[in-house]
């Protein structure tokens, strides 16, 4: 009965056919998933020697174990250290990216470093502050954060200042600063800037740490070597401000706060300063609420006047000296300050001092809502206060001034930093 059977070998081609369909595509996906496995290993290890041979290999402890196997890196570097000869003003400038795929400007994480020699100024703002890793005197640095949205979001940032007392040589004429810096990704969320674990922290100030060991053994420059992991801290040193005391200041009565005065020594910046800090009371009409001093040296001084400078909080030569009218102070939501600057030379070089004392104001008195007026005794009495701030800092004898030998001090003169009219 052929009609029978002729379906039933028809059926049994159906299962037969659909099995090996069935193992084609499990060959297909199988082939697909090993070539990209390949495919991703031979990216890795792609990545992994461009951090070997890169920056001079000077990236390669904190970001080995780190490279993608999900896109190709790219290397843009140059400098006189890398390419003698080369016309260019850094002594190394490395940058690695991971990307997009093509390593570019939308380049999804990158790390950086830069060294270069500071012929005149720098601004001491990203250099002061807290390194994470002993220092000695001779150098100065800090380590933060910072956003960068065209390269991937947050990123641990870490600078340095060196001392070259041998000098740096490259293109243009010898300096004795070398200043590094670095940026390294975070694995921070990128909506917290601040979130950047205290371990990415250490890892950006050991790297820079390296860099500026290496870049001075290059040039000889005569710099002291650096330590690259954590230890004891240098000696405290207390006294730095021990000479600050409200006292015979007209201070406001009560209980003053010193936090975050220095407690080691450094050659080119030192700061003190205190405040009123007593929940009891409130502090009284012109009597002083907080006072301070810091001091910029070197490369440090002409970069830190220039920043007041830009915001009109320097002395004004122009300006007529004298308090013998009254001036009405107007409110304004902050804390003004009546500053006084002075310049010396130390040992560190040129040194822009400035001293500072920040009057309690009662607008409730004046002539008009959120004015109050300075007679010419009021103005003539802060001023004496401001002065006295700077003659107990220039002379305390564990003060960073006598520390740094300082000599040869001019006044500059006085910033009222309130908004006034006579």
């Amino acid at each position: 009965m052929p009609e029978k059977g002729a379906p039933r070998t028809r059926r049994r081609t159906w299962p037969v056919a659909a099995v090996a369909v069935a193992v084609l595509a499990a060959s297909s996906v199988t082939w697909f998933a090993v070539a990209r496995a390949e495919e991703r290993e031979e990216r890795l290890d792609a990545n992994r020697e461009l951090v070997t041979r890169g920056c001079a290999g000077l990236l390669r402890e904190e970001m080995y174990a780190s490279a993608p196997d999900d896109a190709r890196g790219a290397l843009d570097e140059y400098g006189t250290l890398l390419r003698p000869g080369q016309e260019s003003r850094a002594l190394l400038d490395c940058t690695l990216a991971w990307g997009d795929g093509d390593g570019g400007a939308t380049a999804g994480a990158r790390a950086r470093v830069r060294a270069e020699a500071v012929p005149e100024r720098t601004s001491p703002g990203s250099v002061t502050g807290d390194f994470g890793l002993p220092l000695p005197p001779s150098a100065t640095g800090s380590v933060g954060t910072a956003d960068r949205p065209s390269d991937g979001g947050p990123v641990a940032t870490a600078s340095l200042l060196v001392d070259c007392p041998k000098g740096l040589h490259g293109r243009g004429r010898t300096a004795r600063d070398l200043l590094v810096s670095v940026d390294l990704p975070s694995g921070a969320d990128g909506a917290d800037v601040y979130g950047v674990p205290r371990v990415e922290r250490l890892a950006v100030a050991r790297t820079a740490a390296r860099v500026t060991n290496w870049v001075a053994r290059k040039q000889g420059c005569g710099s002291e070597p650096l330590r690259t992991e954590p230890g004891a801290a240098p000696a405290k040193t207390p006294a730095l401000c021990a000479w600050l005391s409200p006292e015979g200041l007209g201070s406001t009565p009560g209980k003053w706060s010193f936090d975050g005065n220095d407690t080691t020594y450094n050659r080119r910046t030192g700061t003190c300063g205190g405040q009123w800090d007593d929940t009891a009371g409130s502090p009284g009409h012109l009597t002083v609420r907080a006072a301070g001093a810091q001091s910029w040296s070197g490369v440090l001084a002409a970069g830190a006047y220039e920043e007041y400078a830009d915001q009109a909080l320097v002395p004004d030569p122009k300006a007529p000296s004298g308090h013998d009218k009254p001036l009405t102070v107007q409110q304004s939501g902050d804390d003004p300050q009546l500053a006084l600057w002075a310049r010396s030379e130390c040992v560190a070089g040129p040194t822009y001092h400035r001293v500072w004392v920040t009057p309690a104001f009662d607008f409730d008195r004046g002539p008009e809502d959120g004015e109050t007026v300075l007679g010419p005794k009021d103005r003539r009495r802060l001023s004496r206060h401001a002065r006295t701030v700077l003659d107990r800092y220039l002379s305390a004898p564990d003060g960073w001034p006598k520390r740094s030998h300082c000599r040869g001090t001019k006044i500059v003169g006085e910033v009222a930093e309130w908004r006034g009219r006579d």
